[in-house]
């Protein structure tokens, strides 16, 4: 048998090697083989890391959202509900000015611990409320034992022309002008005359003539709804 020469020896070497030499490399090549950090995105193919190659540190990291990194424009509208909110999350501080309507507020929510002390005035209790002022032109002189009696017109009630017949009534004098020894009670009209206003009664109990002040006696009102 003729043995093969060197040139063919070396020929089928490069054979082997054109032929075997890449599989047998790629067989061979692992983990170990690659330097740390060498491996870059533009080598993995796109969508194949699966969570299983993810270790549970990065995986408890990727789930959980970082602090302030969710801004207005990312929250469709409405899509934060009550329920979403910790009970005494929403403070005042955190709600605009005027964004609280009496549409947002339930009937009978709101009772007298949430109203701050001597807030309220007239304007908010009274269904009426107001100052007006007699003359002494229509008051002239009060006898002993006598009475002046008057309808004060143009308030409020009547510029409305509401019914106040079966309110609530306080009148109270103002100032220095009223005379301590005069008396003073006040009344609606009732609704088969004026139901819109009320009558006021000055009396006089003393045995002496009284002549308010020249420039008459002044009066606060409040008209308060009675359900």
């Amino acid at each position: 048998m003729r043995r093969p020469s060197p040139a063919m020896l070396v020929a089928l070497l490069a054979l082997f090697l054109a032929l075997g030499g890449p599989a047998q490399a790629r067989r061979l090549i692992n983990g170990g083989d690659i330097k740390k950090g060498t491996i870059r995105s533009t080598q993995i193919k796109d969508r194949t890391i699966q969570m299983r190659d993810i270790n549970q540190t990065v995986r408890r990291q990727l789930q959980q959202t970082p602090t302030s990194s969710i801004s207005e424009p990312m929250l469709t509208n409405g899509a934060v509900g009550s329920n979403k909110l910790a009970n005494g999350a929403v403070t005042g501080i955190k709600i605009a000015g005027g964004a609280v309507t009496t549409g947002s507020i339930a009937d009978g929510s709101i009772n007298g611990a949430k109203i701050a002390d001597g807030s309220l005035t007239a304007a908010d209790t009274a269904r009426f409320a107001g100052r007006f002022r007699i003359t002494q032109n229509d008051l002239g002189t009060i006898g002993p034992q006598a009475c002046w009696r008057g309808e004060p017109q143009g308030l409020a009630p009547e510029r409305a022309g509401a019914d106040i017949s079966a309110d609530a009534l306080l009148v109270t004098p103002l100032g220095a002008t009223w005379d301590d020894s005069l008396m003073l009670t006040a009344r609606t009209s009732g609704a088969a005359t004026q139901p819109s206003r009320f009558v006021l009664d000055i009396c006089n109990p003393t045995g002496e003539a009284i002549t308010p002040s020249p420039s008459g006696l002044s009066f606060s009102y409040v008209v308060i709804d009675v359900p």
